[in-house]
């Protein structure tokens, strides 16, 4: 029986999203971070360059080409996309509650719980993939919960052509189909995943099959340890306790247990891996909110008041959470000068490519009409690290050919400090021999050392 109350949970729903949406419009501004990249890298396909075969790309292809069609879409105003993950989380919400509204009185808690997290309110703010992700794994469970089981495949598998770490969750969800005997139902749903999987991924493996399986799968195995990984679990713990917590309880008396196994797999794999990112945890926020609203549920069939209790506790943790995104974490990583370090590099008086740092050069070098040197996008330090790529031969390269390097750097003279930051993806030895100074810009951002961005003119002939 469905929940009664369905016309005062579609307002409530709909209020959330739209408060939602209002805040995060209201603030959208450029970053640093990955989703520069993916920006310059979507104007790279429309412009008849190809993942893999052309350029280094650690993802699989869907999200990319996705954002392609954006770009195509958005022009010149790059800026829209910093709206992408204010759509796909928004419309996660709604799956959420779609999810829920079966014979759950709490229903329309679950997109509350979801948007006004700590962890969507502080990954909303870049454009990372995982709300792609987010929202076709929700679609599939959907679709699953809807009987159309051969979709619910294809949804699983454009997740994880968005992101390989859905991956996990995938094999949880198939692994509850066979222990509850749904046998049929997991053919089917493998069936569709393939189905999507070899439209999807076929057409790359048949023009570049070495560098598709060794950015996709190699790479992966080869990538350092990254980040503290407690560092990172302690904050999602710090923030979201509360529905972690009741998640757990939520797990003996879930009626859906479909729920707990993509939960539990992805957490020991997260728990395994060696290179974990905060982002990756928005997977399991999806999975943590269904169990913690049927443990609410669960307790307003023993006592009303109870659950009440537990909502309006949840409201005053919420605050917390809140307003460490707004007063902490929010202001971290706000790129203010794009426009001015592009307008620099556009008037630069020699005809170089730019070349630097994957969280300001692929934007600055979009907006400037510049080209990236060699097609070497995505300049993250792992990647060379990984030794996937080779950062003298780049750096011989680049100065052969000329470049201006744009780079997040560290000056303080008063420390001896100065011209230090990039050594991550660009040999010291050869900028000492062949980069001169062109133009810097001061930035203030809390926490960070890096205090400066600065563009270097690098070239072998110069003086």
């Amino acid at each position: 029986m469905e929940n009664k109350n369905t016309h005062r949970d579609i307002w409530i729903v709909a209020l959330a999203i739209i408060s939602f949406a209002l805040w995060k419009l209201s603030s959208l501004q450029f970053r640093f971070g990955d989703e520069n990249v993916y920006f310059y890298m979507s104007d790279a396909i429309l412009r008849g360059f190809i993942p893999y075969k052309d350029f280094f790309f650690a993802d699989p292809p869907f999200f990319i080409y996705m954002m392609a069609i954006f770009k195509a879409i958005f022009g010149s105003h790059i800026i829209l996309f910093k709206t992408l993950p204010i759509l796909f989380d928004s419309l996660s919400a709604i799956l959420i509650y779609l999810l829920l509204r079966k014979n759950n009185i709490f229903a329309a808690l679950g997109p509350i719980f979801y948007l006004f997290s700590f962890t969507i309110l502080s990954t909303s703010d870049y454009v990372t993939g995982a709300e792609v992700m987010m929202f076709f794994i929700l679609l599939a469970l959907y679709s699953d919960q809807n009987k159309k089981h051969f979709w619910s495949g294809a949804f699983w598998a454009l997740a994880c052509l968005s992101k390989l770490y859905a991956g996990p969750a995938l094999l949880g969800f198939l692994f509850y189909k066979l222990i509850s005997k749904e046998f049929l139902p997991a053919r089917n749903i493998i069936l569709g995943g393939l189905a999507a999987t070899i439209v999807i991924l076929l057409p790359f493996f048949i023009l570049a099959p070495h560098q598709v399986f060794y950015d996709l799968i190699i790479h992966q195995f080869n990538r350092p340890t990254g980040i503290n990984k407690w560092n990172i679990l302690s904050v999602f713990a710090r923030f979201e306790w509360l529905l972690i917590i009741s998640s757990l309880l939520g797990m003996f008396i879930a009626k859906n247990k479909s729920w707990i196994y993509p939960l539990i797999f992805s957490a020991v794999f997260f728990l395994l891996y060696k290179d974990l990112y905060y982002l990756y945890l928005h997977l399991l926020l999806p999975f943590i909110i269904f169990l913690a609203v049927e443990f609410a549920a669960f307790l307003n069939k023993k006592r009303e008041e109870i659950a009440w209790a537990f909502i309006v506790f949840y409201i005053f943790v919420s605050f917390y959470s809140i307003s460490g995104y707004v007063n902490t974490y929010g202001p971290q990583g706000i790129f203010n000068q794009p426009e001015e370090i592009a307008e620099a590099l556009k008037t630069a008086p020699e005809d170089f490519p730019a070349y630097g740092a994957q969280e300001i050069a692929p934007l600055v070098a979009l907006m400037s009409g510049r080209k990236i040197f060699g097609n070497v996008i995505d300049t993250n330090t792992q990647n060379f690290a990984a030794e996937t790529q080779n950062l003298d031969l780049i750096s011989e390269k680049a100065t052969k050919n000329g470049i201006y390097l744009v780079a997040r750097v560290a000056n303080y003279p008063e420390q001896n400090m100065q011209d230090t930051g990039f050594e991550g993806y660009f040999n010291k030895k050869i900028f000492d021999s062949s980069c001169k100074f062109y133009k810097s810009f001061d930035r203030n951002s809390p926490g960070d050392p890096l205090n400066q961005v600065t563009i270097y003119k690098c070239h072998k002939t110069a003086d």
